[in-house]
């Protein structure tokens, strides 16, 4: 209960000092993209706000993973996204279907405009519902029979057979 009223009071924190910033954004433009090079289409960018002092001994990743994401975007056709963010220092989380979810901390200083290219691995782990049976169920399979049609003449038949005789 004390973490989560602690995680309210970081978030209203939070929303206090984003609206009493400097409202001058800087384009950070993101490009996601395979290990092959080939651009992800599609791919969710969430970005959140990372206050001056992290919970759980400044540990950003987690902190990152578990805040709500302030601003959602995706990229376009070309792999690339664009988005204006304040000065401050942020966490940018990447996920697309097929791939591993990539984070990436960033930091906005004033007037510099940043690009970031986010490389997402293939995500090893199966897609959907996995099934899993225990080693002693045993399935009982119902008795089939086979009906193969098996002429009985050959299927190529000679007519006549000539011999030539040596005289």
């Amino acid at each position: 209960m004390a973490a989560a009223r602690l995680a309210a009071a970081l978030l209203v924190a939070l929303a206090t000092a984003l609206t009493a910033q400097n409202t001058s954004t800087n384009q950070v433009v993101i490009t996601v993209i395979d290990t092959s090079g080939a651009l992800i289409p599609g791919a969710h960018v969430g970005i959140v706000r990372l206050p001056d002092v992290i919970p759980n001994d400044g540990d950003w990743l987690h902190y990152a993973s578990t805040a709500p994401e302030q601003a959602t975007t995706q990229t376009d056709g070309h792999g690339e996204t664009t988005v204006g963010l304040a000065p401050g220092i942020y966490a940018i989380s990447i996920a697309a279907p097929g791939f591993k979810r990539y984070f990436k901390r960033i930091e906005i200083r004033d007037e510099s405009n940043q690009s970031l290219r986010a490389t997402l691995a293939i995500d090893s782990r199966p897609i959907g519902p996995v099934v899993t049976m225990e080693p002693e169920v045993t399935l009982e399979l119902e008795p089939t029979s086979l009906n193969v049609f098996i002429p009985l003449e050959p299927l190529l038949t000679v007519t006549s057979v000539h011999r030539a005789r040596r005289r």
